[in-house]
């Protein structure tokens, strides 16, 4: 893919990300974007191409073992994954590991109240 095709996928899927309930954007501690649900963070991106995703344990472990993701480089003991998209086809697994970051952010924001 050219840069303005990954850009636009980019800018897709982060939009994707912004119409789950709840989900804000806010910019991350080290740069790129971090979304978030009720303050909690549960992915950020670094550029248009890598995503730091935050699983939990059992689904961090599920996806290392397909291959979809990468361990993170820095917190991988904290259920952390990265995720690079290539090309567009990308997208649609990326989606499914946002999924599951979404929903185990929402159930622990949902335990803490």
């Amino acid at each position: 893919m050219s840069r303005p095709e990954i850009h636009t996928v980019s800018q897709n899927l982060k939009n994707w990300i912004l119409q789950l309930p709840e989900v804000e954007e806010a910019p991350h501690r080290f740069g790129g974007t971090q979304f978030q649900v009720s303050g909690l963070e549960f992915m950020h991106f670094h550029g248009d191409t890598f995503l730091d995703i935050r699983l939990s344990k059992e689904n961090q472990a599920t996806v290392l073992k397909q291959g979809t993701t990468i361990p993170h480089r820095f917190a991988p003991q904290a259920g952390w994954v990265s995720f690079r998209i290539e090309k567009a086809e990308d997208v649609e697994r990326a989606k499914n590991v946002i999924q599951m970051a979404y929903a185990n952010a929402r159930s622990r924001v949902v335990r803490k109240e």
